[in-house]
């Protein structure tokens, strides 16, 4: 979630900042990247349980491992490099930030004050110039249901007989009117993500702000959303 366009990298995760403290509060997360060292294109998404943590809490706490890169992966548009299937090794060292993975002359690392940037290359005596994103995807908050219940039906009540009278009274119609459907719980009105502003028609990058997790106590963020980058 950067909060500005012009800083080098910004290297945050969900759990501080927007108060989600669980791996299932992401679906998934996303990764793009590319470099000014060759025309590859880093872009997968992945629902791996470990990674998902890591957006959470912004540090691999119960270690890293291959596996969790180059299995279960999907690729998205444009992907043509050669991680996450090429991954043999990963670091623990950190969160998304520096080194995460890699293999045999490729690296996904964003740059830090250990770490020069790489996005499906390695030198260690180059510093690409590359553009990294990580994305998540929330699960949201459960909403109320919107579907109204069947309203009670009126037993109807007989017409007293009269003292004198033999036959039976026919009973008289309900009168009970309908009862109201209840409205659905109120909730925020202030998107969760930054694309929830997309599908609102925000396709301009800028700040925009960003609700907190429902029932976290903590106040809207403003972040920086790129609308433009694929």
């Amino acid at each position: 979630l950067p909060t500005s366009p012009t800083p080098g990298s910004s290297h945050w995760h969900l759990g501080p900042a927007l108060g989600y403290t669980s791996a299932d509060d992401v679906l998934d997360v996303r990764f793009h990247c590319k470099a000014s060292y060759h025309s590859r294109v880093v872009h997968f998404k992945t629902s791996n349980h470990h990674i998902r943590e890591v957006a959470v809490s912004g540090s691999f706490g119960n270690g890293n491992s291959p596996s969790h890169w180059n299995t279960g992966w999907t690729a998205l548009t444009n992907h043509s490099a050669y991680l996450p299937a090429a991954t043999t090794i990963a670091s623990s060292s950190g969160g998304f930030d520096g080194y995460s993975f890699g293999g045999n002359h490729v690296q996904w690392a964003i740059p830090s004050s250990y770490y020069f940037s790489h996005c499906d290359d390695w030198d260690l005596y180059i510093d690409v110039t590359s553009h990294h994103h990580v994305w998540v995807r929330l699960a949201g908050p459960t909403r109320a249901p919107t579907s109204a219940p069947t309203s009670p039906t009126t037993t109807p009540t007989a017409a007293p007989t009269s003292p004198t009278s033999t036959p039976t009274a026919t009973p008289t119609a309900p009168t009970g009117s309908p009862t109201a459907a209840p409205t659905a719980s109120p909730t925020s009105n202030t998107p969760a993500s930054c694309t929830e502003y997309m599908y609102l028609g925000h396709m301009t990058s800028g700040v925009f702000t960003i609700s907190a997790k429902n029932g976290s106590g903590l106040p809207d963020q403003s972040v920086y959303c790129d609308m433009e980058e694929d």
